[in-house]
């Protein structure tokens, strides 16, 4: 009688700690996941940033007459020697509606557009949902739209990024913020 409880107790045991393991297993694999997405979102969110603030620090370098063509809430067109051969580029930004992201599982994902002297844009769809851009004087002064586009001496470009794939139900996300003060303008 002995050894059969001794037997039940094991076994209870053994599989009270094999549950254990395999809830370990399936946390750290949840876990896991999920840092991944969040290191894409982030990454995504970074190198935007970087394409980004590298150009619109060069607006109006080079340029003879106006610098901004087109300043709005999710559009930006400037001129600028963008790659030092002393002609001057027109570089357009300018965000999709989200059917043009349809290709992701994300319902709120965009395409932004890097278009440069007119050509085919360039897409830059890591996961964008939102790019916003404000615009401010030289006293630092938040400039109300439509802008003056002579007026403009600092640009804040708001970026949120999101995993085009969800977690669970939810989507990862990246926020941000820009302040770019381009020495041209």
């Amino acid at each position: 009688m002995g050894v059969w409880i001794d037997l039940i107790g094991s076994f209870v045991f053994g599989s009270l700690l094999g549950l254990n393991v395999l809830r370990l297993n399936a946390d750290m694999s949840e876990h896991s996941f999920e840092a991944s997405l969040t290191y894409i979102a982030q990454h995504g969110a970074l190198t935007i940033a970087q394409i980004v603030e590298e150009d619109v620090a060069k607006a109006g370098y080079g340029a003879s007459g106006p610098a901004i063509l087109l300043a709005d809430s999710t559009e930006f067109e400037f001129r600028a020697d963008l790659d030092g051969d002393s002609a001057v580029d027109t570089l357009h930004y300018y965000l999709s509606s989200t059917a043009a992201a349809s290709a992701t599982q994300n319902p709120e994902d965009r395409i932004l557009y890097r278009a440069l002297n007119g050509g085919a844009p360039q897409s830059l769809d890591l996961g964008i949902t939102r790019f916003n851009l404000s615009y401010f004087d030289a006293a630092g002064d938040s400039l109300a739209l439509p802008v003056t586009v002579g007026d403009i001496r600092q640009i804040s470009v708001d970026m949120v990024v999101e995993s085009t794939e969800p977690y669970d139900t939810t989507y990862v996300r990246a926020f941000l913020p820009l302040r770019i003060r381009p020495k041209n303008l």
